[in-house]
């Protein structure tokens, strides 16, 4: 425990915790010379995995207290899932078709959106 308080107190992620294997699974349907056809997945240390998992959660509980994830954000967050986004988008819906009977919904699904943060 003393290792993971002086990593979040000197603001630093040791080296030797981001060290890990890389292993290429292929997906299915797309050509093997395609990059796009293999996903990297990165196999870390234990110690690093708890240490980030400690990370996530203290940003997480700032973030909820400071009120800075928005209302509509269903993925990755405590108490929520994208059944309860669905759930709640159909209320709406239904809410909208008693003052209107034309309804549109809009969804938008980046392709590769979280690689490319």
């Amino acid at each position: 425990m003393d290792l993971f308080n002086k990593c979040l107190h000197l603001g630093t992620f040791p080296d030797l915790l981001t060290l890990g294997n890389i292993i290429l699974f292929k997906n299915g349907g797309i050509p093997e010379e395609e990059a796009s056809s293999h996903r990297p997945i990165s196999l870390l240390t234990t110690i690093g995995k708890v240490l980030e998992k400690l990370l996530t959660q203290r940003l997480n509980y700032h973030l909820e207290r400071l009120n800075k994830i928005s209302d509509n954000q269903y993925g990755f967050r405590e108490g929520r899932s994208m059944e309860l986004g669905i759930h709640q988008l159909i209320q709406k819906i239904n809410e909208c078709r008693k003052k209107t009977p034309h309804v549109l919904v809009l969804s938008i699904d980046i392709k590769g959106a979280l690689n490319n943060i």
